[in-house]
């Protein structure tokens, strides 16, 4: 029997029938559970995007909305592809708040996470392919099998908190509880510094640089 190259995916494709995924494990996520978020100020936290530019992202009419169990986790992976020699923008974070949230009710998600998903052909590829098409492929068998979301690793942070792609209608949940909003803090920066190695560095104005002529 011939060996498939190690250097190639081993993560399967979803089957067509949905049918063939039942009995997929599931994580059960209470509504007592804290959830974190990172988002634009000003901005909703419950939205549920259709721009099938997120790894697990549903076409409209439906939609992902996605959140972490860790509030380092949920920086990291909205730092992630911004992190330069591993610093980042002052202003990147000032531009963004951390919303803890909590679920209105408790759900079953397809567990990524599961020993158990192996034998429906999971691996922890799922998590950190790109392109995203196989991912979203799996994102739109499970919620046709009837999954209401998903709990995976996040690609940004080795520690590996579980990170949540929640599925529902496209667009923002406007009577979910908004959950508290705060701003970047410096405990949490101070964080990202000893856990992470991640500096925050403060971009100089114009008038504070000296221009070096040719």
């Amino acid at each position: 029997m011939p060996h498939t190259s190690r250097e190639v995916a081993s993560l399967h494709r979803p089957p067509d029938d949905p049918a063939a995924l039942e009995g997929f494990p599931f994580l059960r996520l209470s509504s007592t559970t804290a959830l974190f978020r990172v988002v634009h100020r000003g901005k909703g936290p419950w939205w549920f995007g259709s721009s099938m530019r997120g790894r697990f992202d549903l076409a409209e009419p439906a939609g992902t909305c996605y959140l972490v169990t860790d509030e380092i986790s949920a920086l990291l992976e909205v730092i992630g592809p911004d992190l330069e020699r591993g610093a980042i923008s002052s202003d990147f974070l000032k531009a963004r708040s951390l919303r803890k949230l909590r679920l209105p009710e408790e759900l079953d998600l397809s567990d990524l996470t599961s020993r158990e998903a192996v034998r429906f052909g999971i691996t922890s590829e799922i998590g950190t392919l790109v392109p995203y098409d196989l991912a979203q492929k799996w994102a739109a068998a499970l919620h046709s099998a009837g999954s209401p979301g998903l709990a995976y690793w996040p690609r940004h942070d080795p520690a590996r908190k579980i990170a949540l792609a929640l599925f529902g209608p496209h667009g923002e949940r406007k009577r979910w509880k908004r959950g508290r909003e705060s701003s970047i803090s410096a405990e949490l920066i101070e964080r990202l510094r000893e856990e992470c190695g991640i500096e925050v560095l403060d971009v100089p104005r114009s008038d504070e640089l000296t221009l070096i002529g040719e």
